[in-house]
């Protein structure tokens, strides 16, 4: 009998495989924070994985991001938060706000199945990519 990955591992390998989408849907696209082209990237979140765990997979909410501004610059969100609407448009930046809120009054909490089903949907967007 096959035993069944943990949440944390589940949650980890959809992460990667969201990450991987992340950046090649932007890969013509600058850092999201500096609006400029760079050689290393990640996949960046405007509201924190670690304060909004229910974001962490929300396309609207992640986009490619430099090294440096995701890791090194403190004041990222600055930018992020100026080029965001023009990347998403400001009807989708405000729904965003709206679901940052909604989890914070709420909470959320993954299951196997939903993660499950992310790594898949994240591996076929890919292919068609």
């Amino acid at each position: 009998m096959k035993k069944s990955k943990s949440l944390p591992k589940l949650k980890k390998e959809a992460q990667i495989v969201f990450n991987e989408y992340i950046r090649k849907r932007d890969e013509n696209l600058p850092c999201i924070s500096c609006d400029q082209f760079k050689t290393s990237y990640q996949a960046g979140h405007f509201y924190p994985v670690g304060g909004y765990d229910a974001l962490r997979f929300d396309e609207m909410n992640c986009h490619k991001e430099c090294v440096r501004c995701n890791c090194f610059d403190e004041s990222h969100l600055i930018g992020y938060s100026e080029n965001l609407p023009g990347r998403i448009g400001d009807d989708e930046f405000e729904a965003l706000k709206l679901r940052a809120n909604t989890y914070k009054e709420n909470g959320y909490k993954w299951n196997r199945t939903e993660l499950k089903e992310i790594i898949e949907k994240y591996k076929d967007k890919l292919k068609c990519l």
